[in-house]
């Protein structure tokens, strides 16, 4: 109705406009027609008012309708969506009730049985996890959310997830496959023996790779190359690629020492890129120790996986790779303009002794070196070891500080890092971050953790110690003008003798070799018997962790010390060593507070149990029967349940079923 006044209000206001302006044309143009004119003009204004009038009123007819249609179809698509179309919408309350839910929600609610108070919950969780799926039974749905108006609306992406994971499952996965000791086991074989090895081997792992439908070539007599697809790749995995144990057991049985390494890599990458990834990861392995598989995606920010590793490394190396890392080292040694040598923190003979061996092939290379030592981060060993150093004033001399070496770091300055390989467990990483030319040597199984693109690395797993490694290399390069000083040749020995616990474990046939080595060049027996024996008061302690150590298994046991107390790396590991050494235990764990407050685990193995996997499960690392790890944020009976809980739940695979 207002519309309508609204109209005849304009319309009346026109006509007296035009009316006006007619009067005004006709008195000035047409003065002797005046009436005639002027009552012909008003009808036809008339007229043209009327017309305007229905069409102004026809097009506003026209646009209500349009209007009203428009909300008849909102209102329809409104009911569709809220009743048809396959999307649930919910609404809840404050007290995780649901307010409102629609005609799809319904039906879903009550044909999976859904409680509501628990669906709200359910989707309050996500909300606050920022999340946007959930799984109801075997149905995906992806969910978004208004949190204002507490309301949530989902479908089901059932469909789009099973094809996701059927484009995932079928990605290309390639593997490296090669025996570890191949050509030692084949060294004294004649020709028909070594035909009967080669044909075992091809099918003990033809017919493991048939299984699972694996494409797999032979490259050589000791290496092999497959494809598979991912899906099988997790089939594998689930099988904990028990090929190696099919391999040891029968290889023990036909007598032959032989084990197997696997590297293998998929995911979003060219086949070239994905095959050096799968070479690196069986590197990996090797170094590792061998008789394991390394899984790895390609992606850069990807962290391995092992399987495996359920037998102490063998030796692998031989004289000709060790001169060839010397010659290598003699190279990178004479392109530096200095060198600087550390071992980890708080660094025990085998550190200093493979530190000061390093020195003495710096010395051949006629270069300048230096021994990176914290002062603040001596154990008493290591302290009555530096005692002796500083009576002779050139072996002195070449000690530094982390401060003072930060000074004299140059660009083209070397850093060698002995005995360990994590930056992390650098004496100073502010230094170790300041050069970009590194070398390793250590004896450590390889972890996670690791430098980008060092110079060189010698990581032989199988060797019983740093010493042993820097030792040999020693020797390669040793002539009557270059030769090792008597103390250099006593520290070698002393870290040797203490990480083999006295030539007791990890011993190799070139370990006496290293040793014989060192001896005739003047290591002194009675000062390494002095460096490393232990004072009553440190026995005491020993003799307190033991006496507080319990059986976990029939053959494993775990000591602990009080959360007051505060012991040295050495006290632990020697707990750890006697523990080892009574009947029937062939795994110890010691749990202390260290001097620097983190909670240490020394772990020690007599080469039956791989201890060296459950420090890695709690971030540490090591060596098959020697291991270790450090813990932030937590108290001794805390760490206690995290070492016990890694512990059990790997525990088959720290007893291999018979």
């Amino acid at each position: 109705m207002n519309k309508i006044k609204k109209r005849i209000k304009n319309s009346l206001i026109l006509l007296a406009c035009l009316c006006i302006l007619q009067l005004v044309l006709v008195n000035v143009f047409f003065v002797n027609y005046q009436v005639l004119i002027t009552s012909i003009l008003f009808l036809l204004d008339i007229l043209m008012l009327v017309i305007y009038f229905f069409v102004t009123r026809s097009i506003q007819m026209k646009d209500d309708e349009k209007i009203k249609e428009a909300n008849r179809q909102a209102v329809e698509t409104i009911s569709y969506v809220s009743s048809k179309m396959p999307m649930g919408i919910v609404v809840w309350n404050d007290k995780r009730e649901i307010d409102w839910l629609n005609s799809y929600a319904d039906r879903m609610f009550t044909e999976k049985s859904i409680d509501g108070k628990e669906f709200a919950t359910t989707l309050i969780e996500l909300l606050k996890s920022n999340k946007d799926t959930f799984k109801l039974g075997r149905n995906t749905y992806r969910v978004s959310f208004d949190a204002e108006k507490q309301l949530a609306y989902f479908f089901d992406i059932t469909e789009e997830e099973t094809i996701k994971a059927r484009i995932y499952d079928s990605q290309p996965v390639v593997g490296v496959l090669s025996f570890d000791n191949y050509d030692d086991a084949v060294d004294k074989m004649d020709d028909k023996e070594i035909s009967y090895f080669n044909s075992f081997l091809t099918t003990l792992v033809s017919d493991w790779m048939e299984d699972f439908g694996v494409y797999v070539k032979r490259l050589n007599a000791e290496k092999y190359f497959f494809i598979s697809r991912y899906e099988d790749l997790t089939k594998m995995k689930e099988k904990k690629f028990d090929l190696l144990d099919i391999l040891r057991k029968e290889a023990e049985n036909q007598n032959f020492p032989i084990t197997i390494s696997i590297g293998i890599s998929y995911g979003e990458g060219s086949l070239d890129k994905i095959g050096d990834v799968a070479q690196n990861n069986l590197d990996m392995a090797l170094i590792r120790g061998g008789d394991q598989v390394v899984i790895k995606d390609v992606a850069d920010n990807a962290k391995p996986m092992y399987f495996g590793g359920k037998s102490s490394a063998k030796t692998k190396r031989t004289r000709v790779r060790s001169r060839a890392i010397s010659t290598a080292l003699q190279r990178i040694f004479s392109q530096a303009t200095d060198i600087y040598i550390m071992g980890h923190r708080y660094p025990d003979m085998d550190a200093l002794g493979s530190a000061y061996g390093v020195y003495a092939l710096a010395e051949f290379s006629k270069k300048e070196a230096w021994i990176v030592l914290d002062q603040t981060e001596i154990i008493p060993d290591v302290q009555r070891c530096l005692q002796e150093i500083h009576k002779v004033p050139e072996l002195e001399q070449r000690l530094i500080s982390p401060e003072d070496a930060m000074k004299n770091v140059k660009e083209n300055s070397l850093l060698v890092m002995v005995d360990y390989h994590k930056p992390s467990l650098s004496i100073s990483e502010k230094l170790y971050e300041k050069f970009q030319n590194i070398v390793i040597i250590d004896h450590h199984r390889r972890g996670e953790e690791f430098p980008e693109n060092p110079l060189l690395t010698y990581i032989e797993s199988s060797a019983s110690s740093a010493s042993e490694l820097v030792a040999e290399l020693v020797q390669q390069q040793s002539s009557q003008v270059n030769y090792l000083d008597k103390m250099e040749a006593t520290l070698l020995l002393a870290g040797m003798v203490v990480d083999t616990k006295s030539f007791e474990v990890r011993t190799s046939a070139r370990t006496f070799d290293v040793a014989s080595y060192l001896r005739s060049v003047g290591a002194d027996a009675p000062m390494i018997r002095y460096l490393i024996s232990t004072d009553l008061s440190n026995y005491l302690e020993i003799s307190s962790l033991i006496a507080k150590s319990e059986f976990v298994t029939s053959d494993i046991v775990v000591a602990n010390g009080a959360e007051t107390a505060k012991y040295d790396s050495v006290t632990a590991a020697k707990t750890a060593d006697t523990l080892l050494s009574m009947y029937g235990i062939n795994a110890a764990f010691v749990i202390t507070k260290r001097t620097d407050g983190l909670i240490g685990i020394s772990a020690r193995s007599s080469g039956t149990i791989n201890v060296q996997m459950i420090m890695e499960k709690l971030n540490g690392g090591g060596h098959f029967n020697n291991a270790a790890t450090q813990l932030s944020d937590m108290t001794i009976d805390q760490a206690k349940e995290v070492l016990l809980k890694a512990i059990n739940e790997n525990i088959n695979e720290l007893y291999e079923e018979e």
